[in-house]
């Protein structure tokens, strides 16, 4: 073979290799949009969203890894086997998330995650998990554009839960102490990666009340793109 035609090959190669790689962001953030929609609280009712909370989880913060192409595949083709026990919405900054049981790979790939085991909303210090993705409106990403004073709302579709935002801050990825209960405090903890995936972005906020779903108001509702009567 002509030396030519080995330099051409080689170019080739290089070109198709970086034509992938440079596809590889974008039809992550593709499948990951599209999969969180199919999870959709619109398609559960509360005896659902209860079932799922029994449901086995591991609850291993230590393990969290990096979001990759694999896990985001591998969550999309068992995307059956993530239980949904509610949802999370942030309206100032467009967050609308399906609240998945535990940490799994495929969990934290397409829903937020709860932190604890037996975690109740409106109590203790319910603790959630997300990824932080380039794209800013996927996953936990839309936090870092949130404000002290914006409102969280958690719904387990029998409630709507509704929280203030009262602290954010970078922590280091070892400060699990974070999403331990606090004596007398109602709070909700939201834990997301930043960009090294060194430190974490922690924001929590303080109960303020919980409104039964059919009392919600059209806004409270609309935050979770609610179309349907859950009762």
């Amino acid at each position: 073979m002509k030396k030519s035609t080995v330099i051409h090959l080689v170019s080739y190669l290089f070109l198709f290799i970086g034509t992938i790689l440079l596809l590889v962001t974008p039809i992550k953030n593709y499948i990951v949009h599209h999969a969180t929609n199919d999870l959709s609280l619109n398609q559960l009712s509360k005896e659902d969203v209860k079932s799922n909370q029994a449901a086995s989880a591991s609850f291993d913060f230590s393990k969290i890894e990096m979001l990759d192409f694999q896990s985001i595949v591998n969550a999309r083709l068992n995307i059956d086997d993530i239980n949904i026990v509610g949802g999370i919405s942030v309206p100032s900054v467009g967050l609308n998330l399906p609240i998945g049981l535990g940490l799994s790979p495929s969990t934290l790939a397409l829903t937020a995650g709860t932190m604890k085991e037996n975690q109740v909303m409106g109590k203790g210090n319910y603790a959630l998990a997300g990824h932080h993705m380039n794209r800013s409106d996927l996953l936990f990403s839309p936090l870092y554009q949130a404000k002290k004073g914006d409102t969280v709302y958690l719904t387990d579709l029998d409630f709507i839960y509704k929280y203030s935002i009262t602290d954010m801050r970078t922590i280091e990825a070892t400060a699990v102490e974070v999403i331990e209960d606090v004596e007398n405090a109602t709070i909700l903890t939201l834990i997301t990666c930043d960009d090294d995936g060194v430190t974490r972005l922690s924001v929590t906020a303080n109960f303020l009340e919980k409104i039964p779903i059919d009392e919600a108001s059209k806004e409270m509702k609309k935050s979770f793109d609610l179309t349907v009567n859950n009762q």
